[in-house]
């Protein structure tokens, strides 16, 4: 079951690293807000389809856990597009490194979870490994507001998905989940856009909105649906520090449109990264095969 986790996990992953590189092509074209909009409507509309095709009509779950949820994802995608509209792809993949510090400090105060020591030693090992692979230099000489916009969206969507994984223990349906979380964060973000004066801000270009949209498919519900579905079999603080593959990920698939300068030092940190995460998973398969003998 564990490595049907891991799988749904790197789907994700994936989808998440695409979907950057399309939202700033995006956001070059129509507002932050605008693009916000779009991103939460394309979500409702794929989510409804979704559980068309499934036979499975989505509900709308109206408890207060619900509601806060659907706040919190409203802050993180206002925030995305901020970040988006004045960083590069690659700047924001690089300080959303602190999405695992984030995950991992909220999974142990909130969730409750432990790690070993081994555990611990790799979450560790692998956050090291990101920080050699990031040039520092870049990061901080970006916009600041930017940078702040990016660090703190980081951690409303982390702040999310720890309320996804309490709610994923109650049987609720994952593609419900995605469509009430976002018909709550459709008001808000809505509510922003007025507010600002964005929402009838300058001309709709139809190749930003594509954009935007294909980009939200890929990130808002391909990847956060495979997210949701990785989380009933993976504990929330080993699905996120897997996770941290993503903006080595990002670079890669953004280096023709940003390139980026190749040292031994960020060779060393992917290295130390990738190791760290093949030995977390592995050191937990091992764990699960101990456990089955001693019991058998």
């Amino acid at each position: 079951m564990e490595k049907k986790g891991h799988i749904y996990n790197l789907i994700s992953i994936l989808m998440m690293a695409i979907g950057p590189l399309l939202a700033k092509f995006g956001v070059l074209e129509i507002s932050p807000a605008q693009a916000a909009i779009i991103n939460v409507l394309v979500i409702l509309l794929a989510s409804y389809l979704f559980g068309y095709i499934q036979g499975k009509k989505v509900s709308f779950y109206a408890d207060k856990e619900m509601i806060l949820l659907g706040v919190l994802n409203s802050f993180g995608v206002i925030l995305l597009y901020i970040s988006t509209s004045l960083l590069s792809p690659v700047e924001i993949g690089f300080i959303g490194r602190f999405y695992t510090v984030f995950a991992i400090l909220l999974s142990l105060l909130i969730l409750k979870e432990r790690l070993t020591r081994k555990e611990t030693f790799f979450i560790m090992a692998a956050m090291l490994g990101i920080f050699l692979f990031i040039d520092t230099a870049n990061v901080y000489g970006a916009s600041l507001i930017g940078s702040i916009c990016a660090l703190f969206q980081t951690f409303f969507f982390a702040l999310s998905n720890i309320y996804i994984k309490r709610t994923m223990a109650t049987d609720k349906d994952s593609n419900s989940i995605l469509f009430t979380n976002n018909c709550i964060a459709l008001v808000f973000v809505t509510l922003y856009a007025i507010v600002t004066g964005q929402l009838w801000e300058g001309a709709l270009s139809l190749s930003g909105i594509g954009l935007i949209a294909l980009s939200s498919l890929l990130t808002g519900f391909v990847g956060t649906l495979f997210l949701y579905e990785a989380l009933k079999y993976l504990r929330f603080s080993i699905a996120n520090t897997i996770r941290a593959f993503s903006p080595i990920l990002l670079a890669v698939i953004s280096f023709p449109f940003f390139p980026v300068e190749i040292t031994w030092q960020k060779i060393a940190g992917a290295s130390v990264m990738l190791l760290s995460i093949f030995l977390l998973t592995s050191n937990k398969k091992k764990e699960q095969h101990s456990s089955k003998k001693s019991a058998g």
